[in-house]
């Protein structure tokens, strides 16, 4: 990985913890965000918010895998398929999604949730900052498979948006503004 590619990477990850501080979105949410927007993945915010949203919390709250690990492998699948999905699409994604489970779970000792958050009081500031860890592991490990895949989209980059790094006010305004 050249020095502009492992730039990138860490803006992404940076990207999607802010995202998850902020409590703008959830795990998964934030990880999907992070990389559709960043990579240019061409689905509104919106959708790739509304797509994930089942996912933080180990699969809607009940401790499975975790969510960040899940909008990882949901932006695999958006980078790393054609319009029409093929047997080579099905085969690389499915290897990649593989790659990015045993590397979280390298990492991490755990792919679940309720593994992985069992000392965390529910809602305490050890949880935020753990699973905010997790977020921006979970975008960085997926942005590296996508790009070593897909290394043109080093220059599609939406490198103002991924060098933001909002504030809780920021992000309570954003809020405010789309109710």
């Amino acid at each position: 990985m050249n020095e502009t590619t492992e730039e990138l990477v860490r803006l992404l990850k940076e990207r999607a913890e802010n995202l998850y501080l902020t409590r703008q979105f959830r795990c998964a949410e934030s990880v999907m965000a992070a990389l559709n927007r960043g990579l240019g993945g061409g689905i509104p915010t919106s959708l790739a918010v509304r797509l994930a949203s089942g996912f933080p919390g180990g699969l809607g709250d009940c401790g499975c895998s975790c969510g960040a690990l899940t909008g990882g492998v949901m932006a695999l699948g958006l980078f790393l398929t054609r319009e029409c999905l093929s047997v080579e699409d099905q085969e690389r994604v499915t290897a990649a999604a593989k790659l990015l489970h045993d590397a979280f779970k390298h990492k991490f000792r755990s792919t679940c949730c309720r593994v992985l958050s069992k000392n965390d009081k529910p809602e305490s500031e050890e949880q935020l900052a753990r699973c905010a860890i997790q977020t921006g592991a979970a975008a960085e490990l997926a942005a590296e498979i996508i790009l070593e895949h897909r290394p043109e989209l080093l220059y599609s980059a939406d490198w103002e948006y991924l060098s933001r790094n909002d504030s809780m006010v920021t992000a309570g305004l954003k809020q405010l503004a789309f109710l």
